[in-house]
């Protein structure tokens, strides 16, 4: 229809109006690509919000995993403090020995669960977050995670030389009753084994284990990595809690 009346103006020579259509053209043209561009913006938009609210949820979901482990590894230099004292003091476990026993089996526990990291390689590969500042909070708190199991999340040399000692009763003792599993990532060091454990000889099996003169060095090494863990759990959650807020702030901003 446009390209008719074009030609009718030219035909005619009715070149004001020739303009004009020329003009309507070009503003339609300009418009239809802005149109375009607003649509291809909005919906890139859109894809971050969803990629963002993903990102928060799996921050969130690693506060909880922070706020697990300390609580765990408290366990774990607690009971380490209380096996260290005994292997250096010199003195018989007298009537605590399960309990004892307890300490140097929880002594050496691993945290298994690792930090989850799915949704932020898929948004960094997708350019998300787009503002410069969210995205280095955000680094600031996957960098910090990054060899983290280098601190306490390798099973140390203390772990199989104790464990060696702890005859299989026991053993069976401990891991049903000594420990708990709250959910499929999260596990709970417990004492409600020392019951069953006044039943067999732990005092014999605590003379072995200070017998072994390896241990107290390898259980220093290990203890000593754990307090340095307890040292940065506040700084993870800080680093965790800002990117948190940071996400949070650009969903409620667009």
């Amino acid at each position: 229809m446009i390209l008719r009346r074009v030609m009718e103006h030219v035909r005619t020579q009715n070149w004001t109006a020739v303009a004009l259509d020329f003009v309507i053209v070009v503003m339609g043209v300009f418009m239809g690509i802005q149109l375009g561009n607003w649509n291809e913006a909005r919906g890139a938009r859109a894809a971050e919000r969803g990629f963002l609210a993903q990102l928060r949820e799996e921050i969130v979901h690693s506060v909880e995993v922070i706020d697990y482990q300390s609580r765990y590894v408290s366990e774990v230099v607690a009971s380490g403090r209380r096996a260290l004292d005994y292997l250096t003091s010199g003195a018989d476990c007298m009537s605590a020995c399960e309990d004892l026993l307890i300490d140097f089996f929880h002594a050496s526990q691993v945290w298994g669960t690792p930090f989850d990291y799915t949704k932020y390689r898929e948004a960094l590969r997708l350019g998300f977050p787009s503002d410069p500042a969210t995205l280095k909070t955000v680094q600031d708190f996957y960098v910090y995670l990054n060899g983290w199991d280098t601190v306490n999340g390798a099973a140390p040399a203390y772990r199989e030389r104790v464990r060696g000692h702890i005859r299989p009763d026991a053993a069976e003792s401990l891991w049903r009753d000594c420990m708990r599993l709250p959910g499929s990532e999260f596990e709970e060091l417990t004492r409600a084994c020392a019951d069953d454990l006044k039943s067999l000889d732990t005092a014999e099996m605590l003379r072995e284990i200070r017998a072994d003169p390896a241990l107290v060095m390898e259980l220093r090494f290990w203890l000593g990595q754990n307090i340095f863990a307890l040292r940065g759990y506040p700084d993870m959650r800080r680093y965790a809690d800002a990117a948190i807020a940071a996400i949070s702030a650009e969903l409620e901003t667009n």
